[in-house]
């Protein structure tokens, strides 16, 4: 009987290959442009196209980029202040339903009614449209139900603090709209930088190639952000 083929599984090779982030390719863009006009490089880089004026537009392209990198970072940094203020009111208006809730879970043991209406057997939801369900009912319940709200009275949960965290949860529905906003104004801003910078980068990377080719083992090239090997 023969031998079945042993095969052995594909070893994929890790890639060595560097990503610069977005603002070491803007450093290495701005070096490379703001320097290609310099007597050593210019005239040998003119007979491939890139005159003064192709240097120019390369190089408004650029400042352009670099303006939107900056409004994107501002726009994420307004998202993540938002998403702040959301966390923080978020987890105060919890601490206090969870409190509420363990004191009248004492308090109603036996009462199927409250406990069906306040849905206090029900687990405190992570997932944000069901939390506010749960937290809505519980307040909206206690506000509408005058038998409920005079037994949860004695434990401290008086009208004026339901109300309060009623209201609280509006507040927070408004901070959560204003953080869709913000985080669709920041996406917003990374898709339009990364059209910009995905418009300029194979121009740049293009300049560089022939850079290599007509300078090359000249040490103009560090001008442009390009390593000469040492002979």
């Amino acid at each position: 009987m023969e031998n079945p083929e042993i095969t052995t599984p594909e070893v994929k090779k890790t890639s060595t290959r560097h990503f610069d982030t977005m603002d070491e390719s803007i450093v290495k863009m701005k070096m490379t442009f703001g320097n290609a006009l310099l007597p050593e490089i210019f005239p040998v880089m003119e007979t491939v196209g890139y005159s003064a004026e192709k240097i120019a537009s390369l190089t408004a392209e650029l400042s352009q980029l670099e303006t939107l990198s900056q409004g994107q970072i501002k726009e994420y940094a307004d998202q993540d202040a938002e998403q702040e203020k959301f966390d923080n009111k978020r987890a105060e208006i919890n601490d206090t339903f969870n409190k509420h809730r363990s004191l009248t879970r004492v308090l109603f043991k036996g009462d199927i009614h409250a406990w069906v209406a306040l849905q206090l057997d029900t687990a405190n939801p992570k997932a944000y449209p069901a939390w506010v369900q749960l937290l809505t009912n519980y307040y909206a319940q206690i506000a509408a139900t005058p038998a409920l709200q005079a037994k949860v009275q004695t434990l401290g949960i008086t009208a004026a603090a339901v109300s309060a965290q009623s209201k609280a949860l509006l507040d927070l529905q408004t901070l959560k709209e204003s953080l869709r906003k913000e985080t669709a104004e920041a996406q917003t801003a990374t898709d339009t930088r990364d059209r910009a910078f995905d418009a300029l980068y194979p121009q740049y990377s293009e300049y560089i190639k022939y850079a290599k080719i007509l300078l090359a083992g000249n040490q103009a090239l560090e001008a442009i952000g390009v390593k000469v090997k040492a002979k």
